[in-house]
């Protein structure tokens, strides 16, 4: 993959939208392409993955619990661009769920690493990357207290 494609693809990822063109090209460089067949699993839970993941094309599945468990929930990921474990950019925590891929898929890996070498460079974009994790666990956290009404016992 090239250096420009791969920070095309990065440019895509909301994400990494943090990032200057610059920026992205120097993930691009450190970042590696994975391709999964059909039923691979890309990671389980409890795996600490070494950074996050961006859909370049095909469709993954995320699995919270086995799917034959109670209140098991999966989730389709199949948009091009989509990044999986963004908080892995930043911190090393074990996953909170199975994904698996449903097609044939391409991914870009951009390691953590990397991504924290590119941060003590750029002390900017550090603070950007905080403000987006902050305002995404925000707006995730609003989405759940909004459907509160629905699980209240009367």
């Amino acid at each position: 993959m090239q250096l420009d494609e791969a920070a095309h693809i990065l440019g895509a990822a909301d994400f990494f939208s943090i990032c200057d063109l610059e920026q992205r090209r120097m993930l691009a460089f450190g970042s590696d392409r994975q391709v999964l067949k059909a039923g691979e699993v890309l990671f389980r839970i409890g795996d600490v993955t070494p950074g996050a993941y961006v859909l370049i094309s095909g469709a993954l599945v995320s699995r919270d619990k086995h799917p034959k468990e109670a209140g098991a929930h999966s989730v389709e990921i199949d948009q091009p661009g989509t990044v999986i474990g963004e908080l892995a950019m930043i911190a090393k925590h074990p996953r909170r769920s199975t994904v698996t891929a449903k097609t044939d898929v391409e991914l870009l890996l951009v390691p953590r690493e990397t991504f924290s070498k590119l941060m003590q460079q750029f002390p900017d974009l550090a603070a950007k990357a905080a403000a987006k994790v902050q305002g995404d666990l925000q707006t995730y956290i609003g989405s759940v207290k909004s459907m509160g009404p629905k699980f209240s016992s009367k």
